[in-house]
């Protein structure tokens, strides 16, 4: 199987950054206990616009890390801040440094 890389770009509503650290960082804890996450990881760029990146162990495990209990849990609070739809890509990781794929 191949492993599956996740790139998600977003936007939260001005004046609600400091409530989507806090959302981020609960996902980011969460994500410890989904099956198949390698990495899991959110980013904010200098214009305001937010990254997500996460490597799975494979496409069942990218599909199926939204139905964890804890990441549930904690998706509520990261939709109170969302400005809009996330635009969600998946591919395939063909060259690393740092990471096994």
């Amino acid at each position: 199987m191949s492993k599956v890389s996740v790139f998600t770009k977003f936007s939260c509503i001005e004046g609600k950054e400091e409530e989507a650290a806090e959302a981020l960082a609960t996902l980011v804890e969460a994500s410890k206990s989904a099956e198949g996450v390698e990495v899991y990881s959110y980013h904010r760029a200098d214009d305001g616009t937010y990254w997500f990146f996460a490597l799975m162990s494979s496409k069942e495990a990218a599909d199926s890390h939204a139905e964890n209990p804890e990441i549930q849990a904690a998706m509520p609070k990261m939709m109170e801040v969302l400005d809009g739809m996330p635009e969600v890509y998946m591919a395939t990781p063909l060259a690393v440094n740092g990471l096994s794929i």
